[in-house]
């Protein structure tokens, strides 16, 4: 990449983030992408036919690609939307996604770069091995056979296909091999210098001249888990908030009361609540003393703890869980993730396994966090033959979060037994 082209790119970047704030070296990646493929200067005779978009909602998925378009001077993408495509005529869905698949080649030889962009590409092409139904087979098929045929059938210029989804794993597997969809690219969920410059862009983006007297560090602090949707959501309120008492600017005050109204968009799959003090419930100071004693550690050392509340202290579990969150909370702001264990149960093959590496991966993309999980021998018992896939997937990723500290505070009731294994990764209360 020469010097010139390296600027150049930098200079998009910054133009881009002036409207939608992505991590920088993905950022690049992607507008040196488009640029060397804009300008035919790709140093490879075969470059990538198809990129995935994947993250949480309102990580700026398709906010991006309608920005790249505008700050880079390409032409609109074709989008694809779903549901649009579907028709209850046989053979008519296929026959639409051929009519683009055209278009964006006649486009590709007129302007060197043509651009499809499947918004929800999971609803078109889900795994076929889980749909029951003709339409997605014969979709997914259809779709694999015209990327195939991109890169013999195009002479001039190049199609990029763009897809986007909330759910990598529900898509078929073949159209994440490279030839087909070659770069993927996580949207994670902002992080706390992130948060901060999102909301400076929402604000002045949206509201400017509307706000006054904002500690953008501290509302970074207490916004975890949410994402640049979530933000403008925040925003919104706290004006419609100043609105209502006649007032043209919001305050950090504002901003602060209508937090709570908003459920981050990274957490919604589970219950995300409000921990309370519930120590005056627990009569037992024993309890007492050890629940200050790990919220302490907790907040001053955040690092992987897991917690095994016994079968006979299953009735004050919530309340032990409940006012060890809210003693962390009070020294240092982080979410309180609660879950039933019985909630990944599956009767079908495979899909309790897939909810729990789900769940992992949620909570350790939200570090620090408090995490109850409640009726823990529902997936980890030991009673249960075919719960052993299960039970060494969850051995898994504790083994991961102890290795590399993970900042987690695991809280895991039981009311039976849980598998030897399992239980070698916890503390007991009663140990502590």
């Amino acid at each position: 990449m020469s010097s010139e082209f390296r600027e150049k790119v930098r200079e998009k970047v910054k133009e881009i983030q002036q409207k939608v704030y992505i991590k920088d070296e993905i950022l690049e990646k992607i507008v040196a992408l488009f640029l060397s493929l804009k300008e035919g200067r790709f140093p490879s005779k075969k470059p990538p036919r198809g990129i995935l978009f994947y993250g949480p909602p309102g990580t700026g998925k398709t906010l991006l690609m309608k920005t790249l378009a505008e700050k880079l001077g390409l032409s609109e993408p074709i989008i694809i939307r779903g549901p649009e495509i579907i028709s209850q005529y046989y053979g008519k869905s296929e026959l639409r996604l051929r009519q683009i698949f055209a278009l964006a080649k006649e486009r590709a030889e007129e302007e060197n770069l043509a651009i499809i962009f499947i918004d929800e590409i999971d609803s078109i092409a889900p795994r076929r091995d889980l749909t029951r139904g003709e339409l997605e087979p014969r979709l997914v098929g259809q779709l694999l056979s015209l990327m195939d045929g991109l890169e013999r059938e195009v002479s001039k210029g190049h199609v990029l296909v763009i897809g986007s989804t909330n759910r990598p794993e529900a898509l078929d597997p073949a159209l994440r091999r490279p030839g087909r969809f070659d770069l993927e690219i996580e949207f994670d969920p902002p992080d706390v210098n992130e948060r901060r410059e999102i909301l400076k862009i929402i604000l002045n983006n949206y509201a400017p001249g509307r706000y006054e007297n904002i500690d953008f560090d501290e509302i970074a602090e207490l916004t975890i888990g949410f994402t640049g949707a979530d933000l403008l959501q925040l925003v919104n309120e706290a004006l419609l908030k100043a609105a209502l008492e006649g007032r043209e600017k919001i305050t950090h005050e504002d901003l602060l009361k209508v937090k709570n109204r908003i459920k981050p968009s990274a957490l919604r799959e589970f219950n995300l609540e409000r921990p309370k003090d519930r120590s005056k419930e627990i009569s037992d100071e024993r309890i007492l003393s050890k629940i200050e004693e790990i919220a302490t550690n907790f907040s001053t050392r955040p690092c992987f703890k897991p917690i095994l509340l016994e079968p006979d202290l299953w009735h004050y579990s919530d309340k032990i869980a409940s006012t060890i969150a809210y003693r962390v909370c009070e020294r240092r702001d982080c979410p309180y993730i609660v879950a039933r264990a019985s909630h990944f149960r599956s009767r079908w093959f495979g899909e309790t396994e897939h909810l729990i590496r789900q769940f992992f991966e949620k909570i350790k993309r939200h570090q620090p966090c408090v995490v109850y999980i409640k009726g823990f021998d529902a997936i980890g018992g030991s009673r249960e033959e075919h719960l052993h896939g299960t039970i060494l997937e969850i051995a898994g990723f504790l083994d991961e979060f102890c290795d590399n500290n993970i900042e987690v505070l695991l809280i895991c009731s039981i009311a039976w037994e849980i598998d030897p294994l399992l239980r070698g990764y916890f503390i007991s209360l009663k140990q502590i």
